[in-house]
């Protein structure tokens, strides 16, 4: 009868392999809970509180960024205005959210404010039906309104 020695060999192993972890471990935790205690006092002034001050205004904003859809983009004014009366007419609950903005040198029209992408895809294709190429980009939206 023989005996299996490599399924020994591979516990003993993991043995030797979990008490490594075991004390690396319990030392990593001695660490941070011995040199944990006590306070922290931070010793600046006025150009640190400056700094702080500039990188909280950076991050601070009221941006939300989502989705649109865009229905048109060219050089033609009168064209993005047609288009966007064209929305205006067809979809009139949506009317206060089509956006004609003027990026030198072109003109684009983008419909709606949407927050979940799934959303803006669902209208996209039910847009693409009657206003041709139409794709999603994502933009700052307007904040819902709470109603």
């Amino acid at each position: 009868m023989e005996k299996n020695t490599r399924s020994a060999t591979a516990q003993t192993f993991n043995f030797v392999g979990m008490k490594k972890l075991l004390f690396i471990s319990v030392l990593v935790s001695v660490a941070v809970f011995g040199y944990s205690q006590g306070k922290v006092e931070v010793i600046g002034g006025e150009p640190l509180d400056k700094l702080v001050n500039n990188k909280v205004a950076s991050v601070d904003t009221n941006n939300l960024w989502g989705y649109r859809i865009q229905l048109y983009f060219s050089t033609s004014r009168t064209e993005a205005t047609k288009m966007a009366s064209k929305f205006k007419a067809q979809y009139p609950e949506m009317a206060v959210e089509v956006y004609q903005d003027y990026y030198q040198p072109n003109w684009r029209v983008r419909v709606g404010n949407y927050y979940r992408k799934i959303d803006a895809q669902k209208d996209m294709h039910r847009f693409a039906a009657e206003f041709g190429d139409v794709f999603l980009v994502r933009d700052v939206i307007q904040l819902p309104s709470l109603r």
